[in-house]
């Protein structure tokens, strides 16, 4: 069954533009570097409409299982074009607001 991290997270009102750039770039490299996200079996972004805190923003990254996300991740973030976009990533957003969770499917 598949294991989901979830993270959510605020932008800075004023750094809106950069994270909508940055966010641009993320998914043009993830896109030119399959082999990189090979063995993750999916990835969303979703924007908060309705609700506290207003702009939310929740990311699911999907595995088969913990093994496959922490083999996976190892080579994601060792990539030295992801560290420079998550370094850029995390002075885009309100620290307070940032979490990761990691989900388990049930049924």
């Amino acid at each position: 069954m598949s294991v989901i991290v979830a993270e959510t997270y605020v932008a800075r009102r004023e750094k809106t533009v950069e994270f909508t750039a940055l966010l641009d770039e993320f998914l043009k490299f993830k896109k030119a570097h399959p082999q990189l996200f090979r063995g993750l079996k999916s990835w969303k972004l979703y924007k908060q409409d309705y609700g506290q805190p207003t702009g939310m923003y929740i990311e699911m990254w999907e595995y088969e299982n913990l093994a496959q996300m922490e083999e996976t991740n190892t080579r994601i973030f060792s990539d030295e074009g992801i560290k420079k976009i998550n370094e850029a990533f995390h002075k885009l957003v309100e620290p307070a607001t940032f979490s990761a969770t990691i989900w388990s499917e049930v049924a």
